[in-house]
Protein backbone atom coordinates (compact mmCIF):
# COMPACT_ATOMS: atom_id res chain seq x y z
CA UNK A 1 0.00 0.00 0.00
CA UNK A 2 1.47 3.32 -1.18
CA UNK A 3 2.09 5.94 1.64
CA UNK A 4 -0.26 8.40 -0.58
CA UNK A 5 -3.11 5.58 0.24
CA UNK A 6 -2.33 5.78 3.51
CA UNK A 7 -2.08 9.33 4.66
CA UNK A 8 -5.52 9.48 2.42
CA UNK A 9 -7.19 7.08 5.21
CA UNK A 10 -6.27 8.66 7.69
CA UNK A 11 -7.55 11.74 6.37
CA UNK A 12 -10.63 10.64 5.45
CA UNK A 13 -10.73 8.96 9.92
CA UNK A 14 -10.09 12.60 11.04
CA UNK A 15 -12.32 14.20 8.41
CA UNK A 16 -15.56 11.70 9.11
CA UNK A 17 -15.16 12.03 13.26
CA UNK A 18 -15.06 15.96 12.87
CA UNK A 19 -18.19 15.87 10.28
CA UNK A 20 -20.44 12.68 11.08
CA UNK A 21 -23.01 12.99 13.72
CA UNK A 22 -24.35 10.43 15.42
CA UNK A 23 -25.99 7.40 14.12
CA UNK A 24 -29.92 7.83 14.25
CA UNK A 25 -30.75 4.99 16.53
CA UNK A 26 -34.93 5.30 16.54
CA UNK A 27 -34.67 4.88 12.76
CA UNK A 28 -34.01 1.47 13.76
CA UNK A 29 -35.77 0.67 16.71
CA UNK A 30 -38.65 2.06 17.92
CA UNK A 31 -39.08 5.54 19.75
CA UNK A 32 -40.99 3.36 22.53
CA UNK A 33 -38.35 0.39 23.16
CA UNK A 34 -36.96 1.60 26.71
CA UNK A 35 -40.08 2.67 28.15
CA UNK A 36 -40.61 -0.92 30.00
CA UNK A 37 -37.47 -0.57 31.38
CA UNK A 38 -38.24 3.30 32.89
CA UNK A 39 -41.71 2.22 34.13
CA UNK A 40 -42.74 1.79 37.85
CA UNK A 41 -42.55 -2.10 37.35
CA UNK A 42 -38.77 -1.71 35.39
CA UNK A 43 -38.23 -4.80 37.96
CA UNK A 44 -40.88 -6.81 36.50
CA UNK A 45 -40.45 -6.14 32.81
CA UNK A 46 -36.10 -6.67 32.87
CA UNK A 47 -37.09 -10.14 35.12
CA UNK A 48 -39.14 -11.37 31.83
CA UNK A 49 -37.11 -10.10 29.07
CA UNK A 50 -33.97 -11.69 30.93
CA UNK A 51 -36.18 -15.06 31.49
CA UNK A 52 -37.06 -15.43 28.29
CA UNK A 53 -33.87 -14.17 26.81
CA UNK A 54 -31.91 -17.25 28.41
CA UNK A 55 -34.48 -19.52 27.55
CA UNK A 56 -34.24 -18.67 23.62
CA UNK A 57 -30.70 -18.30 23.40
CA UNK A 58 -28.63 -19.76 26.74
CA UNK A 59 -30.59 -23.61 27.12
CA UNK A 60 -31.64 -25.90 24.78
CA UNK A 61 -32.54 -25.09 21.44
CA UNK A 62 -36.76 -25.37 21.67
CA UNK A 63 -39.60 -23.25 20.82
CA UNK A 64 -41.08 -20.80 23.33
CA UNK A 65 -45.12 -20.94 23.22
CA UNK A 66 -47.16 -18.37 24.11
CA UNK A 67 -48.38 -20.47 26.68
CA UNK A 68 -44.57 -20.76 27.56
CA UNK A 69 -43.92 -17.08 27.94
CA UNK A 70 -47.24 -16.46 30.09
CA UNK A 71 -46.10 -19.04 32.73
CA UNK A 72 -42.28 -17.95 32.66
CA UNK A 73 -44.07 -14.21 33.68
CA UNK A 74 -46.19 -15.60 36.15
CA UNK A 75 -42.88 -16.80 37.95
CA UNK A 76 -41.52 -13.98 37.62
CA UNK A 77 -44.31 -11.97 39.42
CA UNK A 78 -44.47 -14.17 42.27
CA UNK A 79 -40.62 -14.35 42.65
CA UNK A 80 -40.10 -10.47 42.72
CA UNK A 81 -40.27 -8.19 45.47
CA UNK A 82 -43.18 -6.15 44.68
CA UNK A 83 -45.48 -9.26 44.71
CA UNK A 84 -45.03 -8.90 48.45
CA UNK A 85 -44.06 -5.19 49.34
CA UNK A 86 -46.68 -3.55 46.29
CA UNK A 87 -49.10 -5.74 45.93
CA UNK A 88 -51.56 -2.72 45.75
CA UNK A 89 -49.72 -1.59 42.81
CA UNK A 90 -50.07 -5.14 41.04
CA UNK A 91 -53.82 -4.79 41.53
CA UNK A 92 -53.81 -1.72 39.90
CA UNK A 93 -51.24 -3.42 36.92
CA UNK A 94 -53.93 -6.07 36.60
CA UNK A 95 -56.83 -3.37 36.66
CA UNK A 96 -54.83 -2.04 33.51
CA UNK A 97 -55.45 -5.30 31.77
CA UNK A 98 -58.97 -5.82 32.57
CA UNK A 99 -59.65 -2.14 31.14
CA UNK A 100 -57.68 -3.53 28.12
CA UNK A 101 -60.40 -6.61 27.35
CA UNK A 102 -57.89 -8.87 28.23
CA UNK A 103 -59.05 -10.28 31.80
CA UNK A 104 -62.25 -9.26 33.42
CA UNK A 105 -62.39 -12.24 36.16
CA UNK A 106 -60.62 -10.16 39.04
CA UNK A 107 -63.50 -8.22 39.18
CA UNK A 108 -65.78 -11.11 39.90
CA UNK A 109 -63.50 -12.47 42.19
CA UNK A 110 -63.64 -9.78 44.35
CA UNK A 111 -67.37 -10.48 45.07
CA UNK A 112 -66.22 -13.72 46.67
CA UNK A 113 -66.41 -14.05 50.74
CA UNK A 114 -62.86 -13.08 52.00
CA UNK A 115 -62.32 -16.00 54.50
CA UNK A 116 -62.62 -18.70 51.59
CA UNK A 117 -58.83 -19.56 51.26
CA UNK A 118 -59.81 -21.48 48.02
CA UNK A 119 -61.35 -17.99 46.46
CA UNK A 120 -58.24 -16.29 47.46
CA UNK A 121 -55.59 -18.69 46.06
CA UNK A 122 -58.17 -18.65 43.25
CA UNK A 123 -57.96 -14.56 43.51
CA UNK A 124 -54.25 -14.61 43.72
CA UNK A 125 -54.06 -16.76 40.64
CA UNK A 126 -56.14 -14.30 38.55
CA UNK A 127 -54.05 -11.63 39.58
CA UNK A 128 -51.21 -13.17 38.56
CA UNK A 129 -51.84 -14.27 34.96
CA UNK A 130 -53.74 -10.84 34.38
CA UNK A 131 -50.18 -8.60 35.42
CA UNK A 132 -48.72 -11.21 33.10
CA UNK A 133 -51.13 -10.92 29.92
CA UNK A 134 -50.61 -6.86 30.82
CA UNK A 135 -46.96 -7.48 30.75
CA UNK A 136 -46.19 -9.20 27.65
CA UNK A 137 -48.58 -7.28 25.67
CA UNK A 138 -46.54 -4.58 26.45
CA UNK A 139 -43.35 -5.52 25.76
CA UNK A 140 -45.11 -6.74 22.32
CA UNK A 141 -46.02 -3.18 21.74
CA UNK A 142 -42.77 -1.90 22.64
CA UNK A 143 -40.97 -3.76 20.03
CA UNK A 144 -39.05 -6.09 22.04
CA UNK A 145 -40.73 -9.40 21.25
CA UNK A 146 -43.22 -10.41 18.81
CA UNK A 147 -45.28 -13.87 18.30
CA UNK A 148 -45.90 -16.03 14.67
CA UNK A 149 -47.71 -18.37 14.03
CA UNK A 150 -46.52 -21.87 12.76
CA UNK A 151 -48.69 -24.76 11.82
CA UNK A 152 -49.12 -27.91 13.70
CA UNK A 153 -47.17 -25.74 17.11
CA UNK A 154 -48.99 -22.55 17.72
CA UNK A 155 -47.71 -19.39 18.18
CA UNK A 156 -43.83 -19.00 19.18
CA UNK A 157 -41.86 -16.02 20.68
CA UNK A 158 -39.24 -14.25 19.26
CA UNK A 159 -37.45 -11.30 20.00
CA UNK A 160 -36.32 -8.74 17.29
CA UNK A 161 -33.11 -9.10 16.11
CA UNK A 162 -31.80 -5.71 17.71
CA UNK A 163 -33.85 -6.46 20.80
CA UNK A 164 -31.63 -9.64 20.90
CA UNK A 165 -28.19 -8.10 20.95
CA UNK A 166 -29.43 -5.07 23.37
CA UNK A 167 -30.49 -8.06 25.86
CA UNK A 168 -27.41 -9.51 25.72
CA UNK A 169 -25.20 -6.66 26.55
CA UNK A 170 -27.97 -5.75 29.23
CA UNK A 171 -27.16 -9.17 30.50
CA UNK A 172 -23.56 -9.08 30.49
CA UNK A 173 -23.58 -5.58 32.46
CA UNK A 174 -26.48 -7.68 34.97
CA UNK A 175 -23.50 -9.96 35.35
CA UNK A 176 -20.54 -8.11 35.63
CA UNK A 177 -18.86 -10.00 33.11
CA UNK A 178 -15.77 -8.43 32.54
CA UNK A 179 -14.03 -8.88 28.72
CA UNK A 180 -10.94 -11.41 28.65
CA UNK A 181 -8.63 -8.26 27.50
CA UNK A 182 -5.85 -11.18 26.76
CA UNK A 183 -8.42 -12.78 24.73
CA UNK A 184 -9.03 -10.13 22.35
CA UNK A 185 -4.73 -9.63 21.68
CA UNK A 186 -5.14 -13.02 20.67
CA UNK A 187 -7.57 -13.09 18.37
CA UNK A 188 -6.06 -9.90 16.99
CA UNK A 189 -2.82 -11.37 16.38
CA UNK A 190 -4.50 -14.85 15.45
CA UNK A 191 -6.17 -13.19 12.36
CA UNK A 192 -3.73 -11.36 11.28
CA UNK A 193 -1.16 -14.11 10.69
CA UNK A 194 -0.06 -14.89 7.72
CA UNK A 195 -1.87 -18.39 7.12
CA UNK A 196 -4.65 -16.97 8.46
CA UNK A 197 -5.24 -14.15 6.45
CA UNK A 198 -4.10 -15.22 3.29
CA UNK A 199 -7.43 -17.48 3.35
CA UNK A 200 -9.70 -14.66 3.77
CA UNK A 201 -8.25 -10.70 3.83
CA UNK A 202 -10.90 -9.22 4.31
CA UNK A 203 -12.19 -10.84 7.01
CA UNK A 204 -9.46 -10.87 9.02
CA UNK A 205 -8.85 -6.79 8.53
CA UNK A 206 -12.46 -6.53 9.21
CA UNK A 207 -12.55 -9.02 12.49
CA UNK A 208 -9.27 -7.64 14.10
CA UNK A 209 -10.42 -4.01 13.51
CA UNK A 210 -13.66 -4.93 15.16
CA UNK A 211 -11.57 -6.43 18.30
CA UNK A 212 -9.17 -3.35 18.02
CA UNK A 213 -12.22 -1.53 18.74
CA UNK A 214 -13.35 -3.17 21.99
CA UNK A 215 -10.13 -3.67 23.12
CA UNK A 216 -9.08 -0.14 22.98
CA UNK A 217 -12.64 0.51 24.47
CA UNK A 218 -12.11 -1.68 27.33
CA UNK A 219 -8.63 -0.38 28.21
CA UNK A 220 -10.04 3.24 28.25
CA UNK A 221 -13.20 1.87 30.50
CA UNK A 222 -10.85 -0.31 33.01
CA UNK A 223 -8.35 3.42 33.05
CA UNK A 224 -11.41 5.37 33.60
CA UNK A 225 -12.83 3.38 36.25
CA UNK A 226 -9.81 2.98 38.54
CA UNK A 227 -10.22 6.07 39.59
CA UNK A 228 -14.10 5.90 40.71
CA UNK A 229 -13.15 2.76 42.82
CA UNK A 230 -10.40 4.80 44.27
CA UNK A 231 -12.67 7.86 45.41
CA UNK A 232 -15.05 4.76 46.60
CA UNK A 233 -12.25 3.52 49.31
CA UNK A 234 -11.77 7.55 50.32
CA UNK A 235 -15.33 8.56 50.92
CA UNK A 236 -17.36 5.27 51.56
CA UNK A 237 -15.20 3.22 53.04
CA UNK A 238 -15.32 3.32 57.00
CA UNK A 239 -13.46 0.27 58.28
CA UNK A 240 -10.50 -1.68 57.23
CA UNK A 241 -12.33 -4.82 56.10
CA UNK A 242 -14.63 -2.32 54.26
CA UNK A 243 -11.10 -1.60 52.51
CA UNK A 244 -10.08 -5.12 51.98
CA UNK A 245 -13.67 -5.99 50.86
CA UNK A 246 -13.07 -3.02 48.12
CA UNK A 247 -9.71 -3.86 47.64
CA UNK A 248 -9.55 -7.85 47.06
CA UNK A 249 -13.30 -8.32 45.88
CA UNK A 250 -14.86 -5.51 44.21
CA UNK A 251 -11.33 -3.75 42.47
CA UNK A 252 -9.05 -7.25 42.00
CA UNK A 253 -12.64 -9.03 39.81
CA UNK A 254 -13.10 -5.27 38.16
CA UNK A 255 -9.41 -4.12 37.13
CA UNK A 256 -6.69 -7.15 38.15
CA UNK A 257 -8.75 -9.91 36.93
CA UNK A 258 -7.62 -10.09 33.59
CA UNK A 259 -4.81 -6.99 33.31
CA UNK A 260 -2.67 -8.83 35.15
CA UNK A 261 -2.02 -11.67 32.81
CA UNK A 262 -2.06 -8.69 30.02
CA UNK A 263 1.05 -7.53 31.90
CA UNK A 264 2.58 -10.77 32.42
CA UNK A 265 1.80 -13.87 30.46
CA UNK A 266 0.08 -12.32 27.79
CA UNK A 267 2.69 -9.36 27.45
CA UNK A 268 0.52 -6.62 25.39
CA UNK A 269 4.15 -5.14 24.16
CA UNK A 270 4.90 -8.47 22.87
CA UNK A 271 1.98 -8.66 21.27
CA UNK A 272 1.40 -4.94 19.58
CA UNK A 273 5.06 -5.50 18.21
CA UNK A 274 4.19 -8.39 15.73
CA UNK A 275 0.59 -6.88 15.26
CA UNK A 276 2.17 -3.61 14.07
CA UNK A 277 4.91 -5.58 11.82
CA UNK A 278 2.13 -7.65 10.62
CA UNK A 279 0.51 -4.61 9.44
CA UNK A 280 3.37 -3.14 7.46
CA UNK A 281 3.72 -6.75 5.70
CA UNK A 282 -0.02 -6.44 4.96
CA UNK A 283 0.04 -2.67 3.49
CA UNK A 284 2.88 -4.41 1.14
CA UNK A 285 0.85 -7.45 -0.24
CA UNK A 286 -1.11 -6.14 -2.89
CA UNK A 287 -2.55 -9.39 -3.81
CA UNK A 288 -3.90 -10.25 -0.45
CA UNK A 289 -5.10 -6.38 -0.46
CA UNK A 290 -6.90 -6.63 -3.96
CA UNK A 291 -8.60 -9.90 -2.68
CA UNK A 292 -9.91 -7.76 0.87
CA UNK A 293 -10.76 -5.05 -1.66
CA UNK A 294 -13.44 -7.24 -3.49
CA UNK A 295 -14.69 -8.80 -0.01
CA UNK A 296 -15.57 -4.96 1.28
CA UNK A 297 -17.21 -4.08 -2.35
CA UNK A 298 -19.59 -7.14 -2.05
CA UNK A 299 -20.43 -6.52 1.57
CA UNK A 300 -20.66 -2.88 1.95
CA UNK A 301 -21.98 -2.52 -1.99
CA UNK A 302 -19.49 -0.08 -2.83
CA UNK A 303 -17.49 0.50 -6.20
CA UNK A 304 -13.81 -0.64 -6.22
CA UNK A 305 -12.16 2.06 -5.43
CA UNK A 306 -14.32 3.13 -2.41
CA UNK A 307 -13.70 -0.62 -1.11
CA UNK A 308 -9.96 0.21 -1.48
CA UNK A 309 -10.31 3.11 0.72
CA UNK A 310 -12.00 1.59 3.32
CA UNK A 311 -9.30 -1.03 3.81
CA UNK A 312 -6.91 1.57 3.87
CA UNK A 313 -8.80 3.62 6.81
CA UNK A 314 -9.32 0.21 8.60
CA UNK A 315 -5.75 -0.24 8.58
CA UNK A 316 -4.59 2.87 9.48
CA UNK A 317 -7.52 2.44 12.05
CA UNK A 318 -6.04 -0.52 13.54
CA UNK A 319 -1.92 1.01 13.60
CA UNK A 320 -3.56 4.65 15.48
CA UNK A 321 -4.93 2.64 17.84
CA UNK A 322 -1.94 0.23 18.79
CA UNK A 323 0.28 3.54 18.66
CA UNK A 324 -2.28 5.07 21.30
CA UNK A 325 -1.90 1.30 23.29
CA UNK A 326 0.91 2.00 25.58
CA UNK A 327 0.07 5.49 26.52
CA UNK A 328 -3.44 3.42 27.95
CA UNK A 329 -1.40 1.10 29.63
CA UNK A 330 1.19 3.45 31.40
CA UNK A 331 -1.72 5.16 32.40
CA UNK A 332 -3.65 2.33 34.14
CA UNK A 333 -0.24 1.20 35.83
CA UNK A 334 -0.07 4.80 38.00
CA UNK A 335 -3.66 4.57 38.38
CA UNK A 336 -3.55 0.98 39.29
CA UNK A 337 -0.03 2.30 42.38
CA UNK A 338 -2.09 5.11 43.39
CA UNK A 339 -4.84 3.10 44.57
CA UNK A 340 -2.80 0.42 45.89
CA UNK A 341 -1.14 3.60 48.11
CA UNK A 342 -4.12 5.27 48.80
CA UNK A 343 -5.95 1.37 50.43
CA UNK A 344 -2.34 1.08 52.32
CA UNK A 345 -2.26 4.55 53.70
CA UNK A 346 -6.04 4.04 54.40
CA UNK A 347 -6.39 0.72 56.66
CA UNK A 348 -3.25 2.16 58.31
CA UNK A 349 -5.19 5.28 59.29
CA UNK A 350 -8.22 2.85 60.33
CA UNK A 351 -6.00 0.03 62.32
CA UNK A 352 -4.07 3.09 64.27
CA UNK A 353 -6.19 6.08 64.53
CA UNK A 354 -6.87 4.97 68.21
CA UNK A 355 -3.46 5.21 68.74
CA UNK A 356 -1.35 7.76 67.03
CA UNK A 357 -2.14 11.20 67.49
CA UNK A 358 -1.11 12.52 63.28
CA UNK A 359 -4.19 9.40 62.61
CA UNK A 360 -6.40 11.68 65.23
CA UNK A 361 -5.18 14.74 63.72
CA UNK A 362 -5.63 13.13 60.00
CA UNK A 363 -9.44 12.42 61.01
CA UNK A 364 -10.07 16.05 62.09
CA UNK A 365 -8.63 17.30 59.14
CA UNK A 366 -10.68 15.37 56.70
CA UNK A 367 -14.24 16.00 58.13
CA UNK A 368 -13.23 19.44 58.48
CA UNK A 369 -12.54 19.57 54.61
CA UNK A 370 -16.35 17.52 53.89
CA UNK A 371 -17.82 20.11 56.20
CA UNK A 372 -18.83 17.58 58.56
CA UNK A 373 -17.23 19.06 62.08
CA UNK A 374 -19.47 21.46 63.53
CA UNK A 375 -17.81 25.01 64.06
CA UNK A 376 -15.69 25.63 67.47
CA UNK A 377 -14.50 28.03 69.34
CA UNK A 378 -11.57 27.91 71.24
CA UNK A 379 -7.94 29.29 72.22
CA UNK A 380 -4.56 28.14 72.20
CA UNK A 381 -2.66 28.56 75.56
CA UNK A 382 0.95 27.49 76.66
CA UNK A 383 1.17 23.66 77.62
CA UNK A 384 2.84 24.56 80.66
CA UNK A 385 -0.02 26.86 81.88
CA UNK A 386 -2.72 24.05 82.09
CA UNK A 387 -1.28 21.68 85.07
CA UNK A 388 1.50 21.43 87.55
CA UNK A 389 1.39 17.71 86.99
CA UNK A 390 1.28 18.09 83.26
CA UNK A 391 3.60 15.61 81.04
CA UNK A 392 4.62 17.69 78.59
CA UNK A 393 8.43 18.78 78.23
CA UNK A 394 9.55 21.78 76.07
CA UNK A 395 12.11 21.00 73.74
CA UNK A 396 15.92 21.45 74.51
CA UNK A 397 18.30 22.31 72.18
CA UNK A 398 20.89 19.49 72.22
CA UNK A 399 24.65 19.90 72.50
CA UNK A 400 26.21 19.80 69.13
CA UNK A 401 28.77 16.53 69.00
CA UNK A 402 32.50 18.07 69.18
CA UNK A 403 35.22 17.37 66.40
CA UNK A 404 37.46 14.20 66.87
CA UNK A 405 40.57 13.53 65.26
CA UNK A 406 41.67 9.96 63.36
CA UNK A 407 44.00 8.63 64.28
CA UNK A 408 46.66 7.09 62.07
CA UNK A 409 46.88 3.57 62.18
CA UNK A 410 50.29 1.87 61.84
CA UNK A 411 51.70 0.41 58.68
CA UNK A 412 52.11 -2.98 60.05
CA UNK A 413 48.73 -2.89 61.31
CA UNK A 414 47.30 -2.21 58.16
CA UNK A 415 49.51 -4.60 56.38
CA UNK A 416 48.24 -7.18 59.06
CA UNK A 417 44.65 -6.06 58.27
CA UNK A 418 44.99 -6.39 54.33
CA UNK A 419 46.20 -10.40 54.71
CA UNK A 420 43.36 -11.09 57.28
CA UNK A 421 40.76 -9.39 54.72
CA UNK A 422 42.48 -11.33 51.77
CA UNK A 423 42.19 -14.47 53.33
CA UNK A 424 38.79 -14.03 54.36
CA UNK A 425 37.68 -13.40 50.75
CA UNK A 426 39.28 -15.61 49.26
CA UNK A 427 38.02 -19.24 48.43
CA UNK A 428 38.84 -21.46 51.08
CA UNK A 429 38.34 -24.44 48.17
CA UNK A 430 38.47 -23.28 45.41
CA UNK A 431 39.69 -25.33 42.11
CA UNK A 432 43.34 -24.01 42.03
CA UNK A 433 43.79 -24.37 46.42
CA UNK A 434 42.36 -27.37 46.15
CA UNK A 435 45.23 -28.43 42.89
CA UNK A 436 48.10 -27.01 45.32
CA UNK A 437 46.94 -29.52 47.91
CA UNK A 438 47.45 -32.44 45.90
CA UNK A 439 50.59 -31.32 44.78
CA UNK A 440 51.97 -30.70 47.59
CA UNK A 441 50.39 -33.90 49.26
CA UNK A 442 52.01 -36.01 45.99
CA UNK A 443 55.20 -34.87 46.29
CA UNK A 444 56.54 -35.66 43.23
CA UNK A 445 54.51 -39.54 43.42
CA UNK A 446 52.40 -40.29 40.57
CA UNK A 447 49.25 -41.48 42.84
CA UNK A 448 48.39 -41.63 46.46
CA UNK A 449 45.75 -43.51 47.96
CA UNK A 450 43.00 -41.74 49.82
CA UNK A 451 43.38 -43.27 53.42
CA UNK A 452 46.45 -40.73 53.40
CA UNK A 453 44.74 -37.47 53.76
CA UNK A 454 44.50 -36.30 57.27
CA UNK A 455 40.77 -35.11 57.80
CA UNK A 456 41.02 -33.55 61.50
CA UNK A 457 37.85 -30.88 61.52
CA UNK A 458 34.61 -30.05 59.41
CA UNK A 459 37.23 -27.95 57.33
CA UNK A 460 38.99 -30.87 55.96
CA UNK A 461 35.55 -33.21 55.47
CA UNK A 462 34.60 -30.41 53.50
CA UNK A 463 37.46 -29.95 51.34
CA UNK A 464 37.36 -33.45 50.71
CA UNK A 465 34.34 -33.47 49.29
CA UNK A 466 35.28 -30.52 46.77
CA UNK A 467 38.64 -32.74 45.74
CA UNK A 468 36.29 -35.43 45.04
CA UNK A 469 33.74 -33.62 43.10
CA UNK A 470 37.30 -31.78 41.06
CA UNK A 471 38.40 -35.18 41.03
CA UNK A 472 35.37 -36.72 38.97
CA UNK A 473 34.76 -33.68 36.44
CA UNK A 474 37.27 -34.64 34.37
CA UNK A 475 38.91 -30.83 34.59
CA UNK A 476 41.84 -31.04 36.63
CA UNK A 477 45.07 -31.69 36.83
CA UNK A 478 44.21 -35.32 39.21
CA UNK A 479 41.85 -38.10 38.86
CA UNK A 480 40.13 -39.75 41.29
CA UNK A 481 39.62 -43.17 41.26
CA UNK A 482 37.07 -44.47 44.17
CA UNK A 483 36.66 -48.13 45.47
CA UNK A 484 33.40 -49.58 47.34
CA UNK A 485 36.12 -49.52 50.85
CA UNK A 486 35.25 -46.75 53.46
CA UNK A 487 37.56 -45.29 55.40
CA UNK A 488 36.61 -43.97 59.27
CA UNK A 489 38.98 -41.09 60.81
CA UNK A 490 37.02 -40.20 63.69
CA UNK A 491 33.68 -39.21 63.58
CA UNK A 492 33.83 -38.80 59.49
CA UNK A 493 33.56 -41.67 57.09
CA UNK A 494 34.68 -41.65 53.63
CA UNK A 495 35.08 -44.07 50.22
CA UNK A 496 38.43 -45.31 49.82
CA UNK A 497 40.52 -44.57 46.03
CA UNK A 498 43.58 -43.74 44.95
CA UNK A 499 44.25 -40.18 43.58
CA UNK A 500 46.90 -39.88 40.39
CA UNK A 501 48.24 -37.29 38.53
CA UNK A 502 46.41 -36.60 35.14
CA UNK A 503 48.15 -35.86 32.37
CA UNK A 504 47.58 -32.72 30.17
CA UNK A 505 46.09 -32.20 27.46
CA UNK A 506 48.34 -31.04 24.18
CA UNK A 507 48.59 -27.38 24.54
CA UNK A 508 46.85 -27.05 27.33
CA UNK A 509 48.23 -25.70 31.01
CA UNK A 510 47.74 -27.38 33.85
CA UNK A 511 47.57 -25.01 37.40
CA UNK A 512 49.06 -27.98 39.68
CA UNK A 513 52.65 -28.27 37.82
CA UNK A 514 53.34 -24.11 38.41
CA UNK A 515 51.35 -24.70 41.98
CA UNK A 516 54.06 -27.15 43.17
CA UNK A 517 57.21 -25.33 41.31
CA UNK A 518 56.24 -22.37 43.45
CA UNK A 519 55.91 -24.87 46.30
CA UNK A 520 59.20 -26.42 45.81
CA UNK A 521 61.00 -23.22 45.55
Amino acid sequence: MSFELRENAEAEIRMKSDTLGPPQLFERVPQGLFGPLGDPYAELYWGVLASLYQHEFEREPLLVLRAVVLELTEQVIRGSQLWVERRQDLEALAQDADADGKANTRRAARNEPPDDAQSNAEDDQTLVRACSRRIVARLERSGWIHFQYRAGVGEIMSFYPYAARILEALLKVARDEQPILQGLVHSIATLLEPQAFAQRPGVSISEAKRHTLELARELKILERNIHLLTQRVLDEAATAADVLEEGFERYEQAIMANYHRLKTVDNVYRRRSAILERLDAIEREEGALETATEWYAAQQGADKAESRIMVARDLALLRSHFDTIPRIVDEIDSRNARFSGVALRKIRYLLRQDRRTEAQLQFIVEALARGDAPELDFEVYRCELLADGFLYTSPTERPRPKRQTLSATPQQETEQLRKEAAARIRRLFARSRVEEFIDLLLAGRGAVAMKEIYVNDDNDYVRLLYLASYGLDGESSYRLRPSAQRICQGAYAYPDGQIERQKPRRGSVVPGNRSVSRARR
